[in-house]
């Protein structure tokens, strides 16, 4: 298996991925945040929309980052990072008195994300050397 096939194939599993994610938290605001003014639907559309943009994005941060390309790794995690906020953002502009468990949950899964990021990060870079 050829470099760039190996990660065209990683890149599309990682995509899968965060749109399996997606799909863990929209059933997770249908079920425990749309009783405090939060749309389903709408909150559906931006999750899916921006994780399309974040999954790619994001896997291309890491390759870039691989690659030594600093200039491109900016790019594409700023726009990963702006993907991966717009459905919390919505979340926390359009909800109504939300418990704090969901400011609690929304930090910590913000925390884990970033977290899990790194690691793959690490992974990679060490594969490299």
């Amino acid at each position: 298996m050829t470099q760039s096939h190996r990660r065209r194939l990683l890149s599309r599993l990682w995509l899968v991925a965060v749109l399996a994610w997606s799909c863990v938290r929209i059933a997770a605001v249908h079920f425990w945040l749309s009783n405090y003014g939060l749309n389903s639907v709408v909150f559906a559309v931006i999750e899916l929309s921006s994780a399309s943009i974040y999954g790619t994005c994001s896997a291309r941060l890491v390759i870039a980052i691989i690659d030594r390309q600093h200039k491109l790794a900016l790019k594409w995690g700023m726009i990963a990072a702006a993907m991966y906020l717009a459905p919390d953002v919505y979340v926390l502009s359009a909800g109504n008195a939300l418990p704090v468990t969901a400011y609690v949950a929304i930090a910590l899964l913000f925390v884990l994300t970033l977290l899990q990021l790194a690691w793959q990060l690490r992974g990679r870079l060490l594969a490299r050397q």
